[in-house]
């Protein structure tokens, strides 16, 4: 399995008059919904699909009891899920309440062992699978992978 990408060129945000340069981004082949995670849950476990389907919205009830509470949820290795919140700015203290909050989010941390399993990632260019070609015929390093190696061919 492979995270698809595709070159795209952007321009620089903070310096809009620069040259367009040319990055890596990454494209979402698809969506997985619950009823395919239950499905395979239940491949994976004693569970049957129907009570791995229980369990993921079980589950999901439990962690936004928690947030709503105001509290984290730090799930093991995986990592912690808590809440941020966005607000409009206003002159003075007295003038902050409830309604100068924008929006309410979800922010996920992942512990250092998740993030070194991401890390384990390998890619597949959009466009080459298109021609029909595997990792094993075109692999190409990055070009700026962040300082170190790629442990994986990008094809």
């Amino acid at each position: 399995m492979a995270i698809l990408v595709k070159p795209i060129q952007r321009i620089n945000p903070q310096d809009k008059d620069a040259e367009k340069k040319w990055y890596v981004t990454q494209v979402t082949s698809a969506q997985v919904d619950e009823t395919q995670v239950a499905m395979e849950i239940a491949e994976e476990t004693t569970l049957n699909p129907s009570e791995g389907m229980m369990a993921i919205r079980q589950f999901r009830k439990i962690v936004l009891r928690h947030l709503l509470a105001g509290e984290s949820v730090k799930l093991g290795n995986w990592g912690s899920f808590s809440v941020t919140i966005s607000s409009i700015g206003v002159a003075k203290k007295e003038e902050v309440n409830a309604n100068n909050i924008k929006s309410v989010n979800l922010n996920f941390q992942p512990d250092d062992e998740f993030k070194a399993d991401l890390q384990k990632a390998r890619f597949a260019w959009v466009d080459k699978l298109a021609e029909g070609r595997t990792s094993a015929e075109s692999p190409v390093e990055p070009e700026e992978p962040g300082g170190g190696e790629s442990p994986d061919p990008i094809v």
